[in-house]
């Protein structure tokens, strides 16, 4: 991976010798990320905890409280296209702390005793949550351009066991504590309070960056290649993204309910989300490490799928004795598949303007495609009465998420504009 000097004008760091890191320091860079990571699940893991009582409480069907959880998917997918045009105007750390911003005021909007301003508060956090998603692997390469393996790792692991500490942690904050879903729901916007303290000490650091002007940051700032639309290996970093993504909010939204449903309690059956979460873990901090090391990533791509459809064929069997097993085998396998996803946006983009057009169009289209896994679940056990169909509808799903997942994995580069221009001009030049 080579970056062409998008983000540094002419006699920036370049020329002084510095970093972008060494600028901002080291300490504040690792504490916003790892901020960043813990705040970007805990809406979707928190809702899904006490899904039931808020059902309960509002009169809703399965369709409608699934609005709780595809809701801000949908948002992932919609609003991830404004991360580009947003670091046109602002830096990638001043975008990521608007984002923490909405992403505090709409989980603090839960607590309100009104289904309008429930949907209202989640979809705002959703917001935030959707351009950080874009932006998270693009800071990663800015401050740490040579341990990008090592740093989507720890990100991504932290933002897969963000949902189960959710998942787990609000059956006993709300049995304990508050004595109330609502407020347990608002209490989860405390963590924002930290991660948006430390992004901002480091976007005010990240303003010394070259010691640039703002127009001169404005001007060196990524933009949208239209070129990379074109590229099959874009189309194919696009669908693992998607289909991971729907499998991994499928399990969100309602394997907790399955075995809510099959006679486990609130509390064992939200545990079984912090199993998956927590052994997500292992896998989101070698998958990149590992991937960013060889050329190929196509058999490690195979081989983090095979485990989901492991951990499916588990949950379809039945077995509440065994539910922590497949939780911990779906963990594992979507643990790797997001952490390579993100990897595979840094290692097939040649550049880092390059690589946040691939991760805006990835986790946009991507997130649309997953935003359809909570609702299609949710209808098809709605019709059928069992949970038989829609697990068996998300194994077929696996076939094309390996297939895309081989796809990506190749080690051919996805295709930019500058990358164009220069074939263009060598080919005049040679007739």
């Amino acid at each position: 991976m080579t970056d062409t000097g998008s983000e540094h004008p002419s006699g920036g760091l370049e020329a002084s010798g510095r970093t972008a890191l060494s600028v901002v320091g080291m300490g504040a860079a690792v504490a916003a990320i790892v901020l960043l990571g813990l705040d970007l699940r805990l809406v979707f893991g928190s809702a899904s905890a006490v899904l039931a009582e808020i059902r309960q409480s509002y009169t809703l069907g399965s369709g409608s409280a699934a609005l709780l959880t595809t809701g801000p998917v949908l948002c992932l997918g919609v609003f991830a296209v404004a991360a580009t045009r947003a670091v046109r105007r602002w830096t990638v750390p001043v975008v990521l702390t608007g984002c923490l911003i909405l992403i505090l005021v709409g989980t603090a909007l839960r607590g309100a005793p009104w289904w309008p301003t429930l949907i209202i508060g989640t979809l705002l956090a959703g917001m935030g949550i959707a351009v950080a998603n874009v932006l998270g692997p693009v800071l990663i390469r800015l401050l740490f351009p040579h341990r990008i393996g090592l740093m989507t790792g720890l990100f991504t692991a932290l933002v897969s066991a963000s949902a189960g500490i959710a998942s787990g942690a609000t059956i006993p904050i709300d049995s304990s504590v508050f004595h109330s879903w609502r407020t347990t729901l608002m209490a989860w916007a405390i963590p924002s309070v930290f991660a948006l303290a430390a992004m901002a000490l480091l976007a005010r650091r990240y303003r010394h960056v070259d010691g640039t002007t703002t127009s001169a940051a404005r001007s060196a700032a990524p933009r949208w290649q239209t070129a990379v639309l074109r590229s099959p290996v874009a189309w194919a970093v696009t669908g693992f993204m998607g289909l991971q993504s729907l499998l991994a909010y499928s399990m969100i939204a309602w394997l907790p309910t399955i075995y809510r449903d099959r006679g486990l309690s609130a509390e064992n059956a939200g545990l079984l989300l912090t199993a998956l979460s927590v052994s997500s873990i292992a896998t989101a901090l070698t998958v990149p490490v590992l991937a960013a090391r060889i050329r190929r990533q196509s058999v490690l791509a195979i081989a983090v799928v095979a485990l989901s459809v492991a951990g499916l064929i588990g949950v379809l069997a039945g077995s509440i004795e065994l539910a922590p097993v497949w939780a911990i085998l779906l963990g594992l396998g979507q643990g790797g598949q997001l952490s390579l996803a993100l990897t595979l946006i840094n290692l097939r983009a040649p550049n880092t303007a390059t690589a946040t057009t691939l991760s805006t169009m990835a986790q946009s289209i991507g997130y649309l495609v997953a935003a359809a896994g909570p609702v299609a679940a949710g209808a098809i056990h709605s019709s059928t009465g069992s949970w038989t169909a829609p697990l068996l509808a998300l194994l077929a799903v696996m076939i094309p998420l390996t297939l895309c997942g081989w796809w990506a994995g190749r080690d051919t580069p996805v295709t930019s504009v500058d990358q164009t221009v220069n074939k263009d001009l060598t080919a005049s030049k040679s007739t």
